[in-house]
């Protein structure tokens, strides 16, 4: 430790020893003793739990007779050593070492560098080291292993291996160490002493790796497989003495039943090592068959849905109706998860299983089956496990959506997430489900609460995102967008926000670049209730870009599936008001799907089915400022920002009325989104041409200003007129004055 203590922990310990008699430091090996005590100025006794009885007692005489000491010692069984200890007081300074916090880490650094530590520095050698001091150095070295030998060859023959049985990943029973190694307790303590061993029983790092790199492999192999063979006769956990099996070389062989009893152990909560046992169990010679369910139910928590299907499939070859059906509800969960929920209903129809019936309930809720999977659920047996608790409860939420109480649902599919369990295989996150209705329903703060509670995966990001676009949060929705590329299903709602917001953007060519990405998704997925809120701003999009045909079919099977379940509002009330837009955008009849609107009863249906009297009206020219203003705040209020704030600029560019256009305006910049503004009625090059004939250019002046010629920003002049619904030049500038903040 002498090069490793840093000078403020020295000059606080000497200033303490500088007044007494007899210093007494006492920590485990590496922790700095024997550098200390040489430091104190009187004589030294270092390693003292070594001393002989003959030792001990020439020592308390020197004491008696005046003689200042500074002891060091390891707190291992000395018989002899209390004696001196006693002798030393009153006049004592006791100083106990241990391992170091962050600070005394990062001071170290600072001596050992003349720096500060980079980022995460610090951390990371905490991580590795413990914190003790001598495995600090050793592991700044250039060869950590090499300045480590010393500490692992010195340990007695009993230590070193309890130490070894440790780094391969038995636990500290002395019983089993006992029975596998012939050791007891002392070795243990020795080994705590030495420094390798934490309290709770734990090996720094960088001890592991010295160990494992100077204990031959035919040693490793022999201790794994003793300690193995014990712990599986015990029936203890094995799942850490197998994956160091794992990465001995022969050390697995004969073993592929160990193995699979390994997975099965760490499936629920690493799923991605139990299919590195059951890869190597097939190997083995394991029979690929019979573990196919439980490599299916592995590949798919662990995300590999593609791997997960190929193993389910296998499964289904099995002679054993167990091996098959087990096979069949992954499969029929993975489809599921895919968006395939008519495929999964099909795939586990003769499954005995209670997470089979409630699969299949939900899978026939989604697809417009309600009746059908209400008699499903009303037949089943009560469920029996965790994972068939949480399946009921989301098959009954999502029946319970399609009926007359949404908030109801919304309380059973939010219990559920609350429950949920990553490590359990489900036909969706009930998060997400609930997320998807509090989406539907326009309950917004809940949806984020929803999806922020639980593990934010592909798909809980996704979801997030539609979630802030809807509230009018551009940038964060963008931002949610990024991660890991998310599997078919989620990829159609990814690429619907992209349109979304380039539409929310007026960014037509950000709208055409994303088209093809959205429509090839679309045509990817079948129609569910699932797929409805990405496919009303498709629709949308669809019809700004005058490719409404591509998207009729889908449409015309989204109102057959919202028929079939009744009509539900808690599902249905997004895609009426998407509908509307494109049918304003296309010149058809918007009536219907006011007049459905105003058939809702739910909080978001009584709120958007104001707006779109509203804008119905305002589209054919009659704009009634109070009533704009009204319906506008309601959306708001809803959180609804962004279309809260459309509708009034809408309403503005449709009246000739100077006070109405300057009124809803000032409504329309108010409700806003902080990060939006009503000049996106405007590209930006035409906000820049009205800025400047704001100022009194002429078009020639302009365009010489833009490098654009004087017919150019005449064009775009036209455009503006059209757009914000100005029939003379006058009124354009008197809009394009508020728009832009001119007076």
């Amino acid at each position: 430790m002498c090069q490793s203590t840093p000078a403020s922990a020295l000059a606080e310990v000497l200033d303490r020893a500088s007044r007494a008699r007899h210093v007494v430091v006492v920590g485990p090996a590496g922790s700095g003793k024997s550098t200390l005590v040489a430091t104190m100025g009187r004589r030294v006794v270092d390693d003292a739990e070594a001393l002989s009885e003959q030792a001990v007692a020439a020592l308390v005489a020197s004491v008696a007779a005046g003689e200042d000491l500074a002891v060091a010692y390891r707190a291992t069984p000395n018989p002899w050593l209390p004696a001196l200890l006693a002798e030393l007081e009153p006049s004592v300074v006791r100083v106990r070492l241990g391992p170091w916090g962050h600070d005394r880490v990062e001071e170290f650094l600072r001596e050992r560098t003349g720096h500060p530590p980079a980022a995460g520095q610090v951390e990371a050698l905490l991580e590795r080291t413990a914190g003790v001091p001598a495995f600090l150095v050793a592991a700044l070295s250039a060869d950590p292993v090499g300045a480590l030998a010393p500490v692992v060859d010195g340990l007695g023959d009993d230590a070193r291996r309890v130490l070894l049985a440790v780094v391969l990943g038995a636990p500290l029973d002395l019983d089993l160490l006992a029975s596998a190694l012939g050791t007891d307790a002392s070795a243990v303590d020795a080994a705590r002493a030495a420094g390798v061993l934490g309290p709770d029983g734990g090996v720094p790092p960088v001890v592991a790796d010295a160990v494992r790199a100077l204990t031959p492999v035919d040693e490793r192999v022999r201790m794994a497989r003793t300690l193995l063979r014990l712990q599986r006769d015990r029936g203890q956990s094995i799942r850490a003495l197998a994956t160091s099996l794992l990465d001995l070389p022969g050390a697995v062989a004969d073993q592929a039943g160990t193995l699979a009893a390994a997975a099965s152990e760490a499936l629920r909560d690493d799923p991605a090592l139990a299919v590195r046992f059951l890869a190597a169990a097939a190997d083995l010679g394991g029979s690929a068959v019979e573990l196919a369910p439980l490599a299916a139910e592995a590949h798919a928590l662990s995300g590999d849905l593609d791997s997960a299907l190929r193993a389910a499939d296998l499964a289904a070859s099995s002679a054993d109706e167990r091996v098959r059906s087990a096979g069949a509800l992954v499969s029929g969960m993975v489809l599921a998860r895919r968006g395939e929920l008519g495929r999964a209903a099909e795939v586990v129809a003769g499954v005995d299983r209670p997470e089979a019936v409630d699969l299949a309930a939900f899978a026939f809720v989604a697809t417009g089956e309600p009746r059908r999977a209400a008699e499903v659920l009303d037949a089943a047996a009560p469920p029996s496990t965790v994972a068939a608790g949480i399946t009921r409860r989301m098959a009954r939420g999502l029946l319970t959506t399609v009926g007359n109480a949404p908030a109801t649902a919304l309380s059973t599919l939010v219990g559920a997430a609350s429950a949920e369990s990553p490590a359990v295989l489900l036909p969706d996150s009930p998060a997400a489900v609930a997320a998807h209705v509090c989406l539907h329903l326009v309950e917004l703060p809940m949806a984020r609460a929803v999806l922020d509670k639980g593990v934010l995966t592909p798909r809980h990001r996704v979801l997030s995102a539609w979630a802030a676009m809807l509230s009018g949060d551009l940038a964060h929705a963008e931002h949610r967008l990024g991660g890991p590329r998310p599997e078919p299903r989620d990829a159609l709602l990814a690429a619907a926000v992209e349109l979304g917001l380039a539409r929310r953007r007026n960014d037509l060519p950000g709208m055409e670049r994303g088209w093809e990405n959205a429509y090839h998704a679309l045509l990817g997925q079948p129609v569910d209730l699932f797929t409805l809120l990405p496919l009303g701003e498709i629709v949308v999009a669809a019809a700004r870009l005058g490719r409404a045909h591509q998207v009729a079919g889908h449409l015309d099977l989204a109102w057959d599936l919202v028929d079939r379940c009744g009509d539900p509002p808690a599902w249905t009330v997004l895609l009426r008001w998407s509908a509307l837009h494109a049918a304003l955008v296309t010149g058809e009849s918007a009536a219907t799907q006011v007049e459905a609107l105003g058939r809702y009863r739910t909080s978001a249906g009584r709120v958007v089915a104001a707006a779109a009297r509203c804008l119905l009206a305002v589209s054919r020219g009659d704009v009634d400022a109070d009533a704009v203003e009204e319906a506008a705040l309601g959306l708001h209020g809803q959180g609804l920002r962004w279309d809260a704030a459309r509708l009034a600029g809408q309403a503005a560019i449709r009246t000739g009325d100077r006070a109405t256009i300057t009124r809803l305006l000032e409504v329309a910049r108010r409700l806003a989104p902080a990060d939006q503004v009503e000049t996106r009625l405007l590209t930006e090059r035409e906000r820049e041409v009205g800025a400047l004939v704001l100022d009194g250019l002429t078009y020639k002046q302009v365009g010489d200003r833009l490098f654009i010629s004087g017919k150019t920003v005449e064009h775009h002049v036209t455009r503006m007129r059209q757009k914000l619904g100005c029939s003379t030049r006058r009124d354009l500038l008197a809009v394009l004055g508020d728009l832009l903040g001119e007076t």
